[in-house]
């Protein structure tokens, strides 16, 4: 019966205790067996063996015991980030943080802490006005040194928290903390600038343009030499901030109501529009063609359209020229937006002559912004339903008086076509979105090719339409550009007019 009860109960429990116990039993069975054959004396073995057994049994158990004891893994809690000397626990966010040169600094949300003890709370894709005086990249200051030695972009996470940035509760020592620390800067066009900065950290800030720093942590995990659990991951984390240059004051571009549209001539950039390369040469600013109502936005750097119109206020009369022609100021999408006013069939006064137009950003003139020359002003006719001939055109253009004439194909668009060879050289049957300039006498494009299809901007206040406008010779050009011979019999087109 002990036997029986002994195998059971190590079967249940698999201790080797009892193991041991079944062994000595079936060994005394076996021995009672062999000395009572013999008919000797087993009382005094019996008792002997029961208490050797029993001293055994204790023996094993307190072995059991201290083995599970000494060799049962401690459970704890994991380590943590501090960045006051533990007084709280801190969250890895606090890496992602910017500091200006005017003193300035801006953390994500959970990002506080002494690494910047005086910093805003921001969200993601934040945007800041960087101070005048930050001109130049290095006035941009984060965790990631500028320059770093071979490799700006990245720093490992080792390099920043040390080891009084790093408790566990259970006293583990020996705390590590692996992953890095990355930096990424781009400029509008999308342009990854992060190795330019690591070889040219003094270079100048762009007034007109604005950047995106993007700082990011991965893989990041702390650890200690013992304890359960001995490590903490840190799920990916970064955060974005959106810095617009305050340096300086220029025109960074003129924008018309079709941004898209035409082939990308010089300076031209699609959705955006001509980039200003010299504000000082007017000649070479858009637009040189203008109409009654037509209106265009500039891009201002280092000043607010608010302090333009300050400066200019809202009428702004030609310095040169009949005076035939002003511009109106105005706000709109915090863009300076100009709006020309000038003679239409409407007109008791169509008298045009070139006209040329400053407008500057202080209120002593001191300081030019933008200056533009208008050569050639067009009417349209608001009330032509695009059933008209050519001599029907002709009759309006002259009634007009003021030199006013059909226009050319050149006066509306830089394209060729096969009856038309008078544009840019090489370019297709459509516009190139470029300002127009002379050649010899002739104009290569007009205003087709500055101002763009007139599909865009419904609502816009002027007298074009999206058709095709009757051009001198007995040309139709549509405001895509497109040329076409419109000779036939049953030849239509709107009407439009030009001088001079």
């Amino acid at each position: 019966m002990l036997k029986m009860i002994t195998y059971q109960r190590w079967r249940s429990s698999y201790n080797y205790q009892y193991l041991v116990i079944l062994f000595f039993v079936s060994t005394f069975s076996s021995v009672c067996v062999l000395l009572k054959s013999y008919c000797y004396n087993v009382k005094a073995i019996l008792c002997h063996f029961i208490l050797s057994l029993f001293l055994i049994t204790c023996h094993i158990h307190y072995a059991s015991a201290l083995s599970a004891t000494t060799t049962q893994v401690i459970h704890g809690s994991a380590p943590y980030l501090t960045f006051d000397g533990g007084v709280t626990k801190g969250n890895i966010q606090a890496l992602l943080g910017i500091r200006l040169s005017d003193g300035r600094e801006y953390v994500p949300r959970n990002g506080e802490s002494n690494f910047y003890p005086n910093a805003t709370v921001v969200d993601n894709y934040y945007t800041i006005e960087l101070p005048s005086n930050a001109d130049s990249f290095d006035g941009i200051q984060t965790l990631v040194p500028i320059p770093n030695i071979d490799n700006y972009s990245v720093i490992d996470l080792s390099e920043i928290i040390g080891g009084n940035n790093l408790l566990d509760d259970d006293g583990d020592s020996y705390g590590n903390i692996t992953g890095t620390l990355d930096a990424f800067l781009y400029d509008r066009n999308s342009d990854y600038l992060t190795r330019i900065v690591k070889s040219h950290p003094i270079d100048k800030l762009d007034p007109c343009s604005w950047y995106v720093l993007t700082l990011s942590i991965d893989d990041a995990q702390l650890s200690t030499q013992y304890g359960v659990p001995k490590a903490r991951d840190f799920d990916y984390v970064s955060q974005t901030y959106y810095l617009k240059a305050k340096n300086g004051v220029r025109t960074c571009y003129a924008s018309p109501p079709a941004r898209y549209g035409g082939g990308e001539g010089p300076n031209w950039v699609r959705g955006l529009g001509f980039l200003v390369v010299n504000s000082h040469i007017p000649e070479e600013n858009f637009p040189t063609t203008g109409s009654n109502g037509l209106s265009f936005h500039l891009g201002l750097g280092g000043v607010t359209p608010e302090q333009v119109i300050d400066a200019n206020g809202t009428t702004v009369s030609a310095v040169s020229g009949s005076n035939s022609a002003e511009l109106l100021l105005s706000t709109e999408n915090s863009e300076l937006k100009i709006t020309l006013k000038g003679p239409s069939k409407a007109s008791d006064k169509k008298k045009f002559s070139p006209s040329l137009f400053k407008l500057y950003a202080d209120s002593s003139h001191s300081q030019l912004l933008y200056s533009f020359k208008i050569e050639r002003w067009y009417i349209a006719n608001p009330d032509d339903s695009g059933d008209g001939s050519y001599d029907e055109a002709q009759i309006f253009c002259d009634s007009l008086g003021s030199r006013y004439r059909i226009p050319s194909v050149g006066d509306y668009t830089n394209a060729n076509s096969s009856d038309w060879h008078w544009g840019v050289p090489g370019q297709g049957n459509y516009n190139l979105r470029q300002v127009s300039y002379k050649s010899g006498e002739r104009w290569i494009g007009g205003l087709f090719n500055e101002w763009g299809d007139f599909t865009y901007g419904s609502g816009r206040g002027d007298d074009w339409l999206d058709d095709e406008y009757w051009a001198a010779d007995k040309f139709g050009v549509d405001s895509s550009g497109g040329v076409r011979l419109n000779n036939g019999p049953y030849a239509y087109a709107i009407t439009a007019c030009v001088t001079p």
